[in-house]
C-alpha cells in the first residue's frame, strides 16, 4: 500500500436519539477511543469482544493502552465465522458480563468483522436493556456496511439475522491499518458491498469503480479511502430518517434477498460463500429478475456481470466446484427465500434495478420469475 499520509474524516451521525461519530483514517485507534470513552461514561469496566485472529496483536496493545488509562478490561475472544453468530455464543458473553459485575453504563468494544460486531452489538443492546457499545471494525465489509446503521443480530437455525435489534454505538472507529490484515478473498468480498452502493444510486460512482479497479485491487490508499468514504456517505443517506427500514433504507438490501437464500442453502460446516460473495451472486440474480419482471435493458445485467467479474467476484453458483446437486440446491434456495425476514403482508420484497444507479422495491413478483432466476444463476 502507498505510504503517503492520509487525512482522516469524521461523520457526525444523528439517528433518532442517537448521536455519535464515525471516524475513518489511519492510526486512529487508541487516542480517539480513550478520549471518547472518557466523554461518554465514567464507568471504567470494558469488555473487549474480539476476533481471535488479533489475540497477539491489536487486542493486547489496545488493552494495555486502556489499562494504562485506568480502565478495567475484560476479554472475550471468538472465531469470526458466521456459524458463531448464535444465541449460545451470546449467552457466554452474558454470563461473563454478569459474573464480572458489568452495569448499564459499562462498555462493550466490538473489534472484528461483521460477525463480531453483530453479536457484540446484539448483546450490548439487550444486556440491562442496553449498555455502551463501541465499534472497531476490522474487515472492509464491516467498515463500510455492517457496523453502520444500527443493525445488530444473531442467526437462528437457518435464518440469517433472525433475532435482532436496532442499536447504535457511542463511536465507530474505522482504522484503515486493519485493511492490510485481510486476505484478498475477504477484501474482494467487502468490495461487493461498495459496488452495490453504486448500483443503487450513483452511476458516476459505478463508472469510477470500473475505471479504477486495478488501483483498488492493489489497495492503493488514496483510492481506497475515497471509495470507502463515498460508500459510508451513501449508507448514511439511506439510513437517515429510516433507521427501521420502512422505505429508503430497504434499497441497501440490494442483492441480499436472493443472496441470503444462496448463502443459507450452501451453508455447511465449511463456509462456501463469504457474505459479500453471496451479495455478488444476489445482485446478478436481481438484475436477471429485473430483466424478466421490469423488462430492463439487457445491458444492465451485462454491466453487473462485467464489473463483478472485473473484481474477481462470483457471478454464478458452480455446483460442481462446491459439490452440490444442482436441482436440490435450486429447491433449497426457493424454500429459503420464502423465509426472508423482509417479507411484508406475506409477500417477498425485492430491490430491482431499472438501470445502473437506480433501484426500486417491488413486492408482487411471480414465483415463476424467481425460479427462472435461480435456474440462471445456479449452474
Amino acid at each position: 500500500m502507498s505510504q503517503k499520509t492520509l487525512s482522516s474524516k469524521k461523520y457526525r451521525v444523528n439517528f433518532d436519539s442517537s448521536k455519535y461519530d464515525i471516524l475513518i483514517g489511519k492510526d486512529l485507534l487508541t487516542s480517539n477511543l480513550v478520549e471518547i470513552l472518557s466523554e461518554k461514561t465514567k464507568n471504567r469496566k470494558i469488555l473487549l469482544v474480539f476476533d481471535s485472529f488479533f489475540k497477539d496483536k491489536v487486542s493486547k496493545n489496545l488493552a494495555a493502552s486502556l489499562s494504562k488509562e485506568g480502565y478495567d478490561v475484560y476479554f472475550y475472544a471468538m472465531e469470526s465465522g458466521k456459524h458463531n453468530k448464535t444465541i449460545s455464543e451470546a449467552i457466554k458473553i452474558y454470563e461473563l458480563l454478569e459474573i464480572s459485575g458489568f452495569s448499564r453504563d459499562s462498555t462493550i468494544i466490538a473489534l472484528g468483522g461483521g460477525v463480531i460486531g453483530d453479536l457484540a452489538g446484539f448483546v450490548a443492546s439487550t444486556y440491562h436493556r442496553g449498555i455502551n457499545l463501541a465499534h472497531i471494525p476490522t474487515t472492509l465489509t464491516a467498515m463500510i456496511d455492517s457496523s453502520i446503521g444500527g443493525k445488530v443480530a444473531i442467526n437462528f437455525r437457518k435464518t440469517i439475522n433472525a433475532i435482532g435489534n436496532y442499536y447504535h454505538p457511542i463511536v465507530n472507529i474505522v482504522d484503515l491499518d486493519f485493511i492490510e490484515s485481510l486476505s484478498q478473498r475477504d477484501f474482494k468480498a467487502g468490495l461487493a458491498e461498495i459496488i452495490k452502493c453504486s448500483f443503487i444510486c450513483d452511476k458516476d460512482f459505478f463508472s469510477y469503480l470500473k475505471a479504477n479497479s486495478a488501483q483498488i485491487l492493489k489497495r492503493q490508499e488514496e483510492v481506497l479511502f475515497y471509495i470507502m468514504c463515498r460508500t459510508i456517505e451513501i449508507k448514511l443517506e439511506h439510513v437517515a430518517g429510516d433507521v427501521k427500514e420502512q422505505a429508503k433504507r430497504l434499497k441497501l438490501n440490494y442483492g441480499h434477498t436472493l443472496g441470503h437464500a444462496i448463502e443459507i442453502s450452501t451453508d455447511t460446516l465449511q463456509e462456501v460463500y463469504r457474505h459479500g460473495e453471496g451479495v455478488s451472486l444476489g445482485m446478478v440474480a436481481a438484475a436477471h429478475l429485473a430483466k424478466q419482471y421490469l423488462g430492463s435493458d439487457e445491458t444492465v445485467l451485462a454491466a453487473h456481470e462485467e464489473i463483478l467479474r472485473q473484481y474477481g467476484l462470483p457471478i454464478r453458483v458452480e455446483t460442481e466446484k462446491i459439490s452440490f446437486n444442482r436441482d436440490d440446491l435450486i429447491k433449497d434456495c426457493v424454500l429459503n427465500i420464502n423465509k426472508d425476514k423482509k417479507k411484508k403482508d406475506n409477500k417477498l420484497r425485492f430491490v430491482l434495478p431499472k438501470e445502473i444507479g437506480s433501484c426500486q422495491v417491488y413486492d408482487d413478483i411471480d414465483e415463476d420469475f424467481i425460479n427462472k432466476t435461480f435456474d440462471y444463476i445456479i449452474k
